[in-house]
């Protein structure tokens, strides 16, 4: 409510229109959309280890996307997923009914679509002194035991893995007995389109990448994917994510099978600083024989880095082969066309050979240096939410720049950037027709930190050496 100036007073204002600090932001953040055995769908969930991701989605089902990437990118030290699951079209919960005298008492579902749920047992023992019965519900290893229920208690029950629901005109107790779940379906086919999602226009509803539109994260990985249908995808999405939504990068799959010159063609309609193109696939540590796709393997390590560390040089955990061995002339040819292959060094295991992204500008083809100005960028754009509205003039230009170059200076101390220049706000950068026009610019400069990828040792042979 804006200030009432009726009677004549002195009013103390506390407030203060100055410098303001800046809250520092991550983007370790992992944006997974994947199929699952289980799990809600289409609902953003944070998952942040290994245990957790079972409990939730559960556990590897071949044929399933989802889990690989996900556990793949924990083992690397992730954790902070925010995972879609995505189902065929028609997906069903399954279901059962517990009944007395053809009247159905309960109404037992699965706590979410697929097959799964028509594992779950559900077994009834009436407690006949009490008028109660007791559920014992069983979904493999798991038993739950929930005793002393009422038709009408059961509401305020908790099952992990159910839902349970007194029909409309039951009454009494069950008697004894067991019901299985049944019906439930994981739906049709997945198709690209599943991975890529929609909005529903009547209810607003988010499906696939655009569920994590309005969530904060760094990286984005559709699992195990490599169409270029969703390559492409994946980097409109995260081009048009705004600031406001989250600047992020997206991990993308080369395809399976593929020698290094049919990769390479892979890049030539790609030229994106917000996506990284990973080769070749791998064969992980928990599915000896088996080649999966690398997305969750490099999400994974970029996600322990710094924004400001580039994911050169840096080891990938659990690996035990890649589908091809690289000579260093092939690296040398995956770098030129701006890829970011897995390759085994001796001596010193798997890792990433380079930190590039599939940019051909050079100024940004550095991964660690677009997630610096991501970064950068977000926590200026949030710090500076103050000034809106603000007097446009010369105090005001004077806190911008006061404010930017203290940020920046935090930046230089840390060693997040190389160093800066003064931070521009003035009549130069503010002319009459912006402030007219309620425009503010602060021009801001600061200079990158690269990483050393080529060491030189260079050696001379002496004729002799003085003392």
């Amino acid at each position: 409510m804006a200030q009432e100036f009726i009677v004549p007073s002195v009013m103390i204002d506390e407030s203060d229109v100055g410098v303001r600090p800046t809250d520092q932001l991550s983007l370790a953040g992992i944006g997974l959309v994947g199929t699952f055995e289980r799990g809600p769908v289409n609902v953003v969930t944070t998952i942040g280890d290994e245990e957790q991701l079972v409990k939730t989605f559960g556990s590897y089902v071949k044929g399933l996307t989802g889990y690989l990437s996900a556990v793949t990118a924990l083992r690397q030290g992730a954790n902070d997923l925010k995972i879609v699951r995505i189902a065929g079209e028609g997906a069903v919960k399954a279901t059962a009914v517990i009944t007395k005298d053809a009247e159905t008492l309960l109404t037992v579902t699965a706590i979410n679509e697929g097959v799964w749920g028509n594992e779950i047992k559900v077994d009834v023992v009436p407690n006949a002194d009490s008028n109660t019965f007791d559920l014992t519900v069983t979904f493999r290893s798991s038993i739950e035991k929930f005793r002393n229920l009422t038709l009408e208690t059961v509401k305020d029950i908790k099952p992990t893995y159910i839902t349970v629901v007194k029909g409309e005109n039951g009454s009494g107790i069950p008697d004894k007995g067991s019901v299985t779940l049944s019906t439930g379906t994981d739906g049709a086919e997945i198709q690209d389109a599943d991975y890529i999602g929609a909005i529903d226009s009547t209810s607003g509803a988010r499906s696939g990448l655009k569920a994590l539109e309005p969530i904060q994260v760094g990286i984005v990985v559709c699992a195990q994917q490599y169409s270029e249908t969703i390559q492409s995808a994946m980097i409109s999405f995260c081009e048009n994510c705004d600031i406001e939504e989250g600047l992020r990068v997206a991990v993308i799959n080369s395809a399976p099978n593929l020698a290094t010159d049919s990769a390479v063609g892979q890049t030539k309609t790609l030229d994106s600083a917000r996506g990284i193109m990973v080769y070749p696939w791998v064969e992980f540590e928990d599915l000896p024989g088996e080649y999966i796709a690398p997305d969750g393997f490099y999400a994974g390590v970029l996600s322990t880095l710094n924004p400001y560390q580039s994911p050169s040089n840096k080891q990938v955990k659990g690996l035990l082969s890649t589908q091809i061995d690289f000579t260093y002339a092939q690296v040398k040819t995956l770098t030129l066309a701006r890829i970011s292959p897995i390759t085994l060094v001796p001596n010193r295991g798997f890792r990433i050979r380079n930190g590039l992204n599939l940019s051909s500008d050079s100024a940004w083809s550095q991964t660690n240096i677009r997630r610096q100005q991501d970064k950068m960028n977000m926590e200026i754009y949030n710090s500076l939410q103050w000034a809106i509205s603000e007097p446009h003039a010369e105090p005001l230009w004077d806190n911008i720049a006061a404010q930017i170059d203290a940020y920046l200076q935090v930046q230089k101390n840390l060693g997040y950037i190389r160093n800066y220049a003064a931070t521009l706000c003035n009549e130069q950068t503010n002319p009459p027709e912006n402030v007219t026009a309620r425009i503010l610019t602060a021009q801001i400069r600061w200079q990158p930190l690269y990483a050393a990828d080529f060491i030189i040792g260079k050696f001379q042979r002496l004729l002799s050496v003085e003392e």
